[in-house]
């Protein structure tokens, strides 16, 4: 899903699917005549898929993890950027924040779906990392990395 988010970017077709969503060019399955619509809809595809992946991680921790555990808090928070990513995605294009655009506007959109899909990332990583069956020390940092924690989090 990122790999052709970053590829629907670099090649400037955001459009392909003309203003439609979550149909392509007003369709389920549209005709692939131009490559702007292959990319945009493969695009859209892959993140249909990845929606159905966090849905079934979600179960998946809730119903092998106890109440209150982080690996749950992780899969819901993983969820939810999941839903912001299709919510922000739909903007750009019902909004018409595509291709050639260069508006202020556009740029926040893109700003806040990159943010995003690092947070989603994130959270998936934190689910995989807390389902682990060895126990996890939550916020045990070594001193010599604090500064490079902070840092980044600044950064």
């Amino acid at each position: 899903m990122v790999g052709w988010g970053a590829y629907v970017r670099a090649s400037g077709s955001g459009a392909g699917c003309g203003r439609h969503w979550p149909l392509c060019n007003g369709q389920a399955f549209p005709s692939m005549g131009r490559a702007a619509t292959v990319i945009e809809y493969a695009h859209r595809v892959s993140s249909g898929i990845a929606l159905l992946l966090v849905v079934g991680l979600v179960i998946l921790t809730w119903r092998n993890l106890p109440p209150g555990h982080w690996g749950r808090r992780a899969a819901a928070a993983a969820m939810f950027f999941m839903l912001m990513e299709a919510a922000v995605g739909a903007g750009l294009v019902l909004l018409r924040l595509v291709e050639n655009d260069a508006s202020a506007l556009r740029a926040g959109y893109l700003a806040t779906h990159l943010a995003n899909t690092f947070c989603l990332l994130g959270a998936i990583a934190l689910t995989a990392w807390w389902y682990r069956p060895a126990p996890v020390r939550l916020l045990h940092i070594p001193p010599r990395y604090r500064i490079l924690l902070l840092g980044g989090l600044l950064a």
